[in-house]
């Protein structure tokens, strides 16, 4: 298992794109990284502006990376192959699974677990916050507000048609490496002008896009009113906060005054993971920051992440990192 610390974006790029083994070429336009089995990233324009990126690859290795900084983006994309995890402490930590998607990301330095043999495909546009606000968005004629009404750290699944052909637009721009500057700003532009159009804000508005409908669960299906899913936002956000007191999801469903059933189906819509796979992402991510600190033990560590004994708490961080906690505490000890 290897461990890497990263202090701004771009650090945290060039870590990631090294040890999945991609090395850098030179192109005519945008950055391209690639392997000798055919994997590849190619990227156009920057982190702190804009960027749009495509890429297939195979992670070779487990690996972690820390990033010590605070992330803002409005993100979009479509993930065609592969499952993805970031394990932020007290913010966002669903799985990406094959899908369009649309977040509002924010988050404050994390620890982001990456395993052997996972694949990844896919289409992704990112726009830093700051950039959004101060230069987009007034470009727009838009106030620095006109976005508050996408949830923030939820990722909507279900993107409206303009939305979707804007990402394909992008995909096929870097596929042929015919991005400019002039096409990445007036993409980035467009989609942010599709977004707040009202036909197309109803539909995320209070997150409405994933808050309404019916799921189906084997052969049934469960109707799910808007404010079920609100409840489950608060259920998720309790898990958040307090992972460490979670006991049974019996006990979450009569908190929040909710059926059992419904609390795990619709979690596992809205959020594209199980309450206890959340749970114990949140605990880990925690149990990761704790384990920098030498004066508290493992089995003080094991207890502030709410695990009874100390043998479960091992068990489970060797499942999410790969090593044993005193194990991943000497690595970090190496790496400072």
């Amino acid at each position: 298992m290897i461990y890497h610390q990263a202090k701004d974006p771009t650090a945290y790029q060039t870590i990631f794109y090294r040890q999945i083994g991609l090395k850098k070429q030179e192109e005519e336009t945008g950055n391209s990284w690639r392997d000798d089995e055919g994997g590849y990233i190619y990227t156009f324009g920057t982190m702190d502006t804009i960027q749009m990126g495509i890429g297939e690859y195979t992670v070779p290795v487990d690996f972690l990376s820390e990033f010590q900084y605070d992330t803002e983006y409005l993100h979009a994309g479509i993930i065609y192959e592969g499952i993805t995890y970031s394990l932020v402490d007290n913010h966002m930590k669903e799985f990406a699974t094959p899908s369009a998607f649309l977040a509002m990301e924010q988050a404050a330095g994390g620890i982001n677990c990456w395993k052997k043999g996972q694949h990844f495909k896919g289409v992704e546009i990112s726009v830093e916050l700051g950039y959004l606000r101060e230069t987009l968005l007034p470009f727009l004629g838009l106030s620095a507000e006109a976005l508050d009404f996408l949830e923030k750290n939820v990722r909507y699944l279900h993107l409206p048609e303009e939305l979707q052909d804007l990402i394909f637009r992008a995909e096929q721009l870097l596929r042929k490496q015919e991005m400019t500057e002039s096409l990445l700003k007036s993409l980035a532009a467009e989609f942010v002008s599709q977004l707040v159009r009202p036909e197309i804000r109803s539909v995320f508005a209070n997150g409405e896009a994933m808050l309404t409908g019916k799921i189906k669960v084997g052969k049934k299906e469960i109707r799910m009113k808007k404010e079920d899913f609100q409840k489950i936002i608060q259920v998720h956000d309790r898990i958040r906060d307090h992972a460490e007191t979670f006991v049974t999801i019996y006990a979450l469903s009569q908190e929040f005054s909710i059926g059992e059933q419904k609390l795990k189906a619709g979690f596992q819509k809205l959020y594209q993971q199980t309450i206890w796979d959340y749970a114990n992402q949140v605990r880990m991510n925690r149990a990761a920051v704790l384990l920098k600190d030498p004066e508290k033990s493992i089995a003080e560590i094991s207890a502030l992440t709410g695990y009874q004994s100390q043998a479960a708490f091992r068990k489970m961080f060797k499942k999410w990192s790969g090593t044993t906690p005193g194990r991943f505490r000497a690595f970090i000890r190496e790496e400072n």
